[in-house]
Order: structure tokens, then sequence, then C-alpha cells
């Protein structure tokens, strides 16, 4: 199965969605995602997005990614004259983590406090698209619709990781669907994203990337039944994690490369730690 207007998928790997303006709308919302990534949604939602689906914000923290997406959405819709609806399914536990005290957060912010009325304020004008599930997302069941753009920039454990793609990915549109791994090209962090991705190579390709942090994919082959395991990352052998995160690096060249590499590093690390006597 093929894309119905195959020239948008020229126009993403050709990058005309980096001659985009920064959507306006997002100028008042905080955000970790990169002016790129920010373009990158807005071209998704209103140049891509046919309706086919709906899209998930997996990870929305304040509201940038949504804001993006929704207004691109609007635009969208209007053009096509449809009815403005739930179409955005954004997640996030919206708990402020210690580390973003006087970067997002006023150093007075506790830790642990919500950030969500945040958030219902950044989004406030483009409420009537959002459906907004808070808390941990593995603990929020898919409603079984199909997903035509999936983003995620919630993926900052393996556990996690393992959740999206056993429960996200079997409702993909082969042809279709467009998935935005957001930590893929992040410093030396999340290389279960890269073990994911590889895993499952034969059913998707890789378009482009962001420079840093978002690299995005198309699904091109439809799940099988059994396909998708429960547990992609946790039941691997650590050899077969290096095995695919050493194939992931290898598309890669010069300072993403080498971010993959020290991913790979890490994520060994990290599993090592775990079976060290006396950890928590």
């Amino acid at each position: 199965m093929f894309f119905k207007r195959r020239p948008r998928i020229a126009e993403l790997s050709g990058m005309e969605w980096r001659q985009r303006a920064v959507p306006a709308a997002c100028a008042g919302v905080q955000t970790m995602l990169l002016p790129d990534e920010l373009r990158l949604l807005d071209f998704l939602a209103d140049t891509y997005y046919e309706g086919r689906g709906v899209i998930v914000d997996a990870g929305c923290f304040v509201g940038g990614s949504t804001v993006a997406l929704a207004a691109a959405l609007r635009r969208n819709l209007a053009r096509r004259r449809r009815r403005e609806q739930h179409l955005i399914h954004s997640y996030d536990i919206f708990a402020i983590e210690e580390w973003t005290r006087g970067i997002f957060f006023p150093e007075t912010a506790q830790a642990g406090d919500s950030f969500r009325p945040i958030f219902d304020r950044n989004i406030a004008d483009f409420a009537d698209l959002v459906a907004v599930h808070p808390g941990n997302i593995t603990a929020a069941p898919w409603i079984g619709a199909p997903i035509e753009i999936l983003f995620v920039d919630v993926a900052k454990h393996w556990t996690v990781c393992d959740w999206l793609s056993a429960n996200f990915f079997r409702h993909l549109i082969p042809g279709r669907s467009i998935v935005i791994q957001q930590d893929y090209l992040y410093h030396h962090w999340n290389a279960w994203i890269h073990v994911t991705m590889e895993y499952y190579r034969d059913h998707f390709e890789m378009l482009f990337d962001t420079t840093y942090n978002s690299v995005v994919f198309l699904h091109t082959k439809k799940f099988g039944r059994r396909a998708i395991q429960p547990k992609t990352v946790a039941s691997l052998s650590d050899a077969e994690k290096a095995t695919l995160m050493d194939r992931a690096a290898a598309r890669f060249s010069g300072e993403q490369r080498h971010m993959l590499v020290a991913a790979k590093e890490h994520f060994l690390g990290m599993l090592a730690a775990e079976r060290e006597p006396g950890f928590r």
C-alpha cells in the first residue's frame, strides 16, 4: 500500500517543511522542542494529515507540541470543511520534575506539583481538538482508533518504550502513518528507541531527521498478529540489543553516529548496574 498523494512524501524528504515559519501559535508556549521540530509538526498536521486516523501527542509537556499540531490541524480541517473534534490525543503525567525548576518553572515550584493548569491555559484556544490523558501513559489503554501521526516524546525508559510499541504500533496505517521518535538523537540517552525501531525495521522506512532529537519514520508494512512483542526491548539479550544498536548507529555518520554509540554504552551500563547486588 502506498500514499494516495505520494508527492507529500517528496515534500517531507525534500525538507520543504524546513522553510515554514515556526508556528506563531507556539510563540508564548515554553517547549523543549527545536524550531525545526515545531515546523515539522505544523507541516504534518496542516499539509500531510488526511483524517484517516487520529494524532497521538505522547509527551506534550506544557503544550508546545500540542499547540503546533492543533493550530495546523485547525487550518487543515477548515480547508477541507471538516468539523472540529478531539483528533489529537495528548499524554503527560503533568508533574514538575526537579531538574525543570528554574528552567521551565520558577525556583519556588515544588517537584511533583502539577503543571496541568499551565497546559490547559496554553491549549485553551484549541481545546475542542484535544483529548487530554493525564497520568502515566502505561496505565491508559489505547482507545483503538487508527493512528495517522504518532509523536513520541515520552519514551524515557525502555519499559515505557515497550508499552508504546505494544499498544500503538498495531494501530498504525501501513503506507500512511508517520512516527516521530523525538528522543532518537538526544545526546547519549534513550538507546532503547534505537533497539525498538531496528527490531521492527521491516515495518518502517526511516525518512529523515531534524539533525538533533527527532527522527521520522513511515510505517510501510502491516504488523502480523504476533509480530509485535509485548515487551520488545526487555525480552532481548544484551547481545541482541547491542547488535540492533550497532545497526542503528551504522545508518548515521559524524556527530549523530557518535550520539548513538554513546547511547549504546550508556544503555548497556544501565542494564549492568541493575544487576548489581543491592540495586533498587
